[in-house]
């Protein structure tokens, strides 16, 4: 459900019940992250270089990325303490999501053409997975069962949140044709007043960058071959 229409969200404290996928992909201002569990502030005024802008490698967001990273790494020189990291080639959640993306726009969200599950299936169990409506029935998936374009922005925002910082959202949002040039934003937390970071990055793609170049070699190589439009 969008957070806005989350009932009981606060804005004073926008982090307090929250989708559990947040605190596991994102460390925030107040969050605990590595080998000391430390309190991670990212206020510009909060002292901390972990602060907004506040050294070179600093958030300029305001947060930062949890997912894929082990809490059990120390790179302190005096304690290093290393582990294995693995370079995932494919997810079985993305398999998943592939699915549930396509038996929605062939069947609706309940339809199973000659398969044994649902899109709405599907999406229900990554969302139980998650920790997500397993307290009050997930009102919203209920909702959105009856509906195929509700249920195709369900898939969407479930493959924003499950594959974020896996490299899938700038080709989902070209694939969707959406908007390629949203800005990054973020917000600046100091003495629990939160101040919106409007423009931390903007994006200029003009429209015939929703289809890619063809390689100039592979123009070379046949005649015929004609490049996308504006490349």
């Amino acid at each position: 459900m969008p957070i806005r229409q989350k009932s009981g969200y606060n804005e004073s404290s926008p982090y307090e019940g929250r989708d559990p996928r947040l605190s596991l992909y994102i460390i925030y201002n107040g969050s605990k992250a590595g080998v000391n569990d430390e309190t991670i502030y990212t206020g510009s005024t909060s002292g901390s270089n972990d602060g907004v802008n506040r050294t070179e490698t600093s958030t300029r967001t305001g947060y930062y990325m949890k997912k894929r990273l082990r809490m059990d790494v120390n790179r302190n020189p005096a304690s290093i303490v290393g582990k294995p990291h693995y370079d995932p080639r494919i997810r079985y959640t993305e398999i998943f999501l592939n699915y549930a993306e396509a038996a929605n726009e062939a069947w609706g969200p309940t339809g199973k053409g000659t398969n044994n599950y649902s899109a709405y299936e599907i999406i229900k169990a990554i969302r139980e997975r998650a920790g997500v409506g397993t307290g009050n029935d997930d009102p919203y998936l209920e909702e959105c069962k009856a509906d195929k374009d509700k249920m195709r922005e369900l898939i969407r925002n479930e493959r924003r949140l499950e594959l974020c910082f896996e490299s899938f959202r700038f080709w989902d949002l070209r694939r969707w044709k959406l908007d390629l040039d949203e800005t990054a934003r973020g917000v600046d937390v100091n003495n629990n007043v939160y101040t919106p970071l409007n423009s931390v990055e903007e994006r200029a793609y003009q429209n015939y960058m929703q289809y890619g170049p063809i390689p100039y070699s592979e123009i070379l190589k046949y005649s015929n071959l004609i490049q996308n439009k504006g490349w």
